[in-house]
């Protein structure tokens, strides 16, 4: 069948927007992976632990728990806690996902980061219907799990091979900054925006992350209020 090579490759779209992002993840991982060989883990273990737990933040603060001997259930309280930011994701996927089949449904919400749905929400002006979302997150969802997956192994393998002068840790945040700042469209995203970060320093002493949690909660609340009085205005 002839294929129009007009149309838009969505899946491919997504792909490539997750690039420029794994600038900050490629360290991440390869921070993870040093960090479980130096536990003593296998590099079976090593793989099933990233597989089963998908979550870079959780597995580096589970590591250190486990290191230290914590108990079993504080060690998965804390891994919960600290991943409890994905239900909001979750929640924001659900409109998208509700009528796929479940392969796509495990899937996306298998590989549900904070990347993959941040590459999607800076793009959505160019996707105009469900199924380019889908495919779009897709594509930028495979090359987060490729580039992650890759440098945890490259992290057991040979160490962080990142030298410590290239400061790539603030790779991370930069890379959402510059994902945030073309979605503030009106002064209401900006209120949001500027709300969000200060909060998330004031609260950023809380222990388990729960800042972060307690900072989008409070900015979804902000944002309901700000849309409200708009309706009504």
């Amino acid at each position: 069948m002839y294929k129009d090579k007009s149309l838009p490759n969505f899946f491919g779209s997504g792909f490539r927007a997750m690039i420029p992002l794994t600038m900050g993840i490629v360290p991440f991982g390869a921070v993870v992976g040093t960090v479980c060989s130096e536990a003593g883990l296998s590099f079976f273990q090593t793989i099933s632990m990233n597989t089963l737990m998908y979550a870079g933040a959780a597995q580096l603060a589970t590591m250190d728990l486990m290191t230290k001997h914590a108990a079993s259930i504080v060690v998965i309280m804390t891994g919960l806690i600290i991943n409890l930011r994905f239900l909001l994701y979750s929640a924001a996927m659900s409109p998208y996902l509700q009528n796929e089949k479940w392969p796509i449904k495990l899937f996306c919400s298998y590989t549900l980061t904070d990347q993959s749905y941040a590459a999607m929400l800076a793009n959505q002006h160019k996707l105009n219907t469900v199924h380019e979302n889908i495919q779009f997150y897709i594509g930028s969802a495979l090359c987060m799990l490729l580039v992650w997956t890759s440098s945890v192994i490259g992290g057991f393998a040979f160490g962080n091979f990142a030298p410590a002068s290239w400061a790539l840790d603030y790779a991370i945040p930069l890379s959402f900054v510059a994902l945030v700042i073309p979605t503030l469209k009106n002064k209401n995203y900006v209120m949001v925006a500027a709300f969000s970060f200060l909060v998330s320093i004031i609260l950023q002493g809380l222990p388990y992350r729960l800042g972060l949690i307690a900072t989008a909660l409070l900015s979804i609340g902000l944002a309901a209020l700000l849309t409200r009085k708009r309706a009504s205005s």
